[in-house]
């Protein structure tokens, strides 16, 4: 007999050749965010460079990089909705309180992994660790993946008008016809997770036995639409927010360029992340930063310090969940709820 996904089961220990493996990625990863890092630093510091560093970070207003924070504490409770509804959608509920803390932890963790993967593996092993309910939790994060897709895209298309200085016309018309596909995909996909179930289906027998669980997970958001429409509009928050951050990043750093050019560079420039060969991005933000906002006349320094400044402002709210980690109590009463049925 087949066992079902929500079945736990001991795992493996990993291979020692896996292990190797994986020490030498992280090893690689770390070489090449904070050579990229240096790289652009020793590019765009000259003769002065120092001097010129001192007085841009002496001159910073720092009633704009507060609004940065604030725009960052927006991003994460829009994100912080999302999850929560999503859970309800699968019969799983527990309390803001503990929800936001196991995100806080998750987004320390996602300070030191690649394109910030460790919010989404920290808040999916609590999730199942308390549960024990992994095809629910699977569903959830899958489903909020395409979300957070969808959202960034429409993100992206909304602000693609103030793109054609970066791009051109040929570059926006790309943009927007790849994200308008992505958002097309993923609007039919929350639309009929029938579709799910059919391809599902065409997989060999012993194999969709074990993911059949996991096909009537996905299958319970049909026809939520208030559940899905309102966590889509939380998905757009969260990147419409992030992109605020580092257009309170430019305004604080007196960078002459408008909310617009500086809100799609910003999508731009996530975009260069999310290719998995750094640790968050870091040293490729700044790459991107420095290739868009001196096309358009902004100095390398302030274009660096851009994305730089911007990113301070995650780590100085993210590296709160450490604490939280450490002070937090690991025994008691099981903070989740569970229905019998989502």
């Amino acid at each position: 007999m087949s066992a079902s996904v929500d079945s736990t089961q001991a795992a493996a220990p990993p291979a020692p050749q896996n292990s190797l493996r994986r020490t030498i990625m992280i090893v690689l990863k770390v070489a090449v965010s904070f050579g990229a890092l240096a790289y652009v630093y020793s590019t765009v510091l000259g003769k002065d460079g120092m001097a010129d560093l001192k007085h841009q970070l002496g001159t910073l207003r720092w009633e704009w990089y507060a609004a940065g924070l604030f725009m960052q504490l927006a991003a994460i409770t829009c994100g912080l909705a999302r999850w929560k509804a999503l859970l309800s959608g699968q019969g799983i509920r527990a309390s803001w309180r503990y929800l936001g803390s196991v995100w806080m932890i998750g987004r320390f963790w996602g300070l030191v992994t690649p394109g910030g993967f460790g919010l989404g593996a920290w808040r999916f092993y609590e999730t199942v660790k308390h549960t024990k309910l992994l095809a629910r939790a699977m569903a959830v994060a899958g489903v909020e993946k395409v979300l957070g897709q969808l959202g960034f895209g429409a993100v992206v298309v909304a602000g693609s008008v103030y793109g054609f200085q970066f791009i051109g016309v040929k570059g926006v018309v790309l943009v927007n016809a790849f994200f308008i596909t992505l958002v097309t995909a993923g609007l039919a996909l929350l639309a009929k997770p029938q579709l799910v179930r059919a391809i599902a289906k065409l997989l060999p027998a012993k194999i969709h036995g074990r993911v059949e669980t996991l096909v009537e997970a996905v299958c319970a958001y049909h026809g939520r639409w208030s559940l899905l429409i309102g966590s889509a509009l939380l998905s757009m928050g969260i990147h419409a927010f992030s992109n605020l951050i580092y257009v309170c990043a430019a305004r604080a750093l007196n960078v002459e360029l408008s909310v617009g050019t500086v809100f799609f560079g910003t999508s731009l420039q996530i975009l260069a992340t999310m290719f998995p060969a750094s640790i968050n991005g870091i040293g490729l933000r700044e790459a991107a930063a420095v290739a868009l906002y001196t096309s358009v006349g902004v100095p390398p320094l302030q274009a660096a310090l851009i994305s730089t400044v911007g990113f301070t402002a995650d780590v100085c709210i993210s590296i709160f969940g450490m604490p939280i980690f450490l002070l937090r109590k690991t025994d008691g009463e099981n903070p989740f709820t569970v229905d019998r049925a989502p």
